[in-house]
């Protein structure tokens, strides 16, 4: 169980910092919050809300896209040509901060609730109250990227640890058996085993448990699948 005012998820994020960077307008010099900061603070989250939401979500889907594309004009099949994929329009970016815009948030909400001024109507309206997640996660969240290159070859394995101390990861190879790549605490893990014929894609299949005091427990996660190689 975690305790905190932040969302977990990334859709809700959004609408958080949303919610902070218009509130913060009416409420910052109540808590003590010059005119400076509270536009600074604006500034800042503007170019997050850009980032999560107008940025990077197309550039993943382009990513894909283009793999896909990739791999079906290399050795898939057709009988009209097809044109590739093009990365859909993103919205010009607002100014660029420097890095660490939730290290400053978070720091400039710990003064607000150490304010004066402050109280819990403005905290609600800010956002800011911590709320208990009670919510049981029987397995680990992952997902999986396939990273190559003409000197790299690896899946990127990225995973939640909610609390836990980390997580205990497995693997089999085109429907092998599963063997162990150990434990993880710190996202991501890499999977750099080598193709079993380098001219060979494979399907590499990966399952994931919980680990916490030096040993796995908890259901195992449902499979998750990638093609590696190509």
């Amino acid at each position: 169980m975690t305790t905190s005012y932040f969302p977990s998820t990334e859709a809700a994020r959004i609408v958080w910092v949303i919610n902070y960077r218009d509130k913060i307008a009416v409420h910052g010099p109540t808590v003590g919050l010059g005119a400076e900061e509270i536009a600074a603070t604006q500034q800042e989250l503007d170019h997050y809300i850009w980032m999560h939401r107008d940025w990077h979500p197309p550039i993943q889907d382009f990513a894909k896209a283009s793999t896909t594309y990739r791999d079906h004009m290399s050795s898939g099949s057709g009988t009209v040509p097809q044109p590739p994929p093009l990365l859909s329009f993103i919205p010009i970016p607002p100014p660029a901060p420097l890095p660490g815009i939730l290290t400053r948030l978070f720091a400039q909400v710990a003064r607000i609730k150490n304010s004066l001024g402050c109280n819990d109507y403005i905290m609600n309206e800010l956002g800011i109250i911590a709320v208990a997640d009670t919510t049981e996660y029987p397995w680990p969240d992952f997902s999986l990227t396939f990273e190559h290159g003409p000197d790299l070859h690896r899946v990127r394995i990225t995973f939640t640890k909610r609390g836990h101390d980390g997580v205990w990861i497995e693997s089999r190879i085109n429907g092998g058996e599963w063997v162990a790549l150990g434990v993880d605490n710190a996202k991501p893990h890499y999977d750099t085993r080598p193709l079993i014929d380098p001219a060979t894609p494979e399907v590499r299949e990966y399952r994931l448990r919980w680990w916490d005091k030096g040993e796995p427990n908890g259901e195992f996660s449902p499979i998750q699948k990638i093609v590696v190689g190509g």
